[in-house]
């Protein structure tokens, strides 16, 4: 089944545009590269203009448990100097 990941990111005041340039050169390749990876989307908040919404659709709960923690956390580490932080959710997605 189907999974959504929704991430919230809290960008360092001021800085929301550089987080967003480094995501995409350092999180999209890498999320694409793992197997059951489908899609991501980046939203920036339009109210709060440090604060992005990620969602990240992978193939299954499984897969996405899957991307490695070591990876995870070299990743953060490239981000730390615009990030203040992330949080992450996994959704299901429901058919109604």
């Amino acid at each position: 089944m189907p999974v959504i990941e929704m991430l919230r990111a809290t960008c360092v005041p001021g800085r929301r545009e550089e987080w967003l340039v480094l995501d995409a050169e350092i999180w999209t390749p890498a999320l694409a590269a793992h197997d059951g990876y489908i899609s991501k989307e980046v939203w920036p908040s339009i109210d709060n203009p440090d604060e992005v919404v990620i969602i990240v659709r992978w193939e299954s709960l499984a897969q996405w448990k899957s991307f490695p923690d070591e990876l995870n956390v070299a990743l953060e580490a490239k981000m730390q100097d615009v990030q203040v932080s992330v949080t992450s959710e996994a959704l299901e997605i429901y058919g109604g």
